[in-house]
């Protein structure tokens, strides 16, 4: 099964939209282009957010 991927831009502006600046830039540092979704999902854990988080703060439900 191939591992799902999401441009690493698309992960940074989800955090800024968040309101989470200071995340958005060390992702922008750590993450490769594109990322794959276990990996940011991963990367987020670190930080206390969750990608159900992520979606309900831009408006979405998990």
């Amino acid at each position: 099964m191939e591992e799902l991927e999401v441009p690493k831009r698309h992960v940074v502006q989800m955090l800024l939209t968040a309101g989470l600046p200071g995340v958005a830039d060390e992702a922008e540092r750590v993450l490769p282009d594109p990322v794959e979704y276990d990996l940011a999902e991963s990367f987020l854990a670190r930080y206390g957010v969750t990608k159900d988080e992520l979606i309900s703060w831009r408006g979405g439900s998990p």
